[in-house]
């Protein structure tokens, strides 16, 4: 089944080290959007959305609130890249149901496996939750 993965990165640069990563999982499509197309990207309903947070002209915890507010992305996984350590901003972005915050540089490893483990959690709960509405 594929997977549609959103990047929200405005310079484009992330999603040629993504394919890199995963390039053994033809399944996962990624798309790489700028931060002013986000409602593109909320109209989709992708399977995962992941906010590069360096390279965007908005900020992570604006990129944010606007997936989390848009009724058919609640429940939307979300990871966001981001080089500020500050705790209380990743805090904020994490008390907004954002389910990973990971510090740049990143680890790849940790990284395909933090994405694999959702996406799985993901497919899982689609087959046996008849709560998500999702046809199988």
């Amino acid at each position: 089944m594929i997977q549609e993965i959103y990047i929200i990165d405005d310079k484009n640069q992330f999603i040629d080290q993504l394919k890199r990563v995963f390039n053994d999982k033809p399944e996962y499509h990624f798309v790489s959007v700028k931060s002013n197309e986000l409602e593109t990207v909320l109209k989709n309903i992708p399977t995962m959305i992941i906010v590069e947070d360096d390279d965007t002209e908005l900020n992570a915890v604006e990129i944010c609130k606007q997936i989390r507010n848009n009724e058919d992305n609640t429940i939307t996984p979300v990871i966001v890249l981001s080089s500020v350590a500050n705790h209380e901003y990743r805090l904020e972005i994490l008390r907004m149901s954002i389910q990973y915050y990971i510090l740049k540089p990143i680890n790849e490893d940790y990284f395909r496996c933090t994405v694999e483990n959702m996406i799985d959690f993901i497919s899982t709960n689609r087959r046996i939750s008849p709560l998500t509405r999702i046809a199988r």
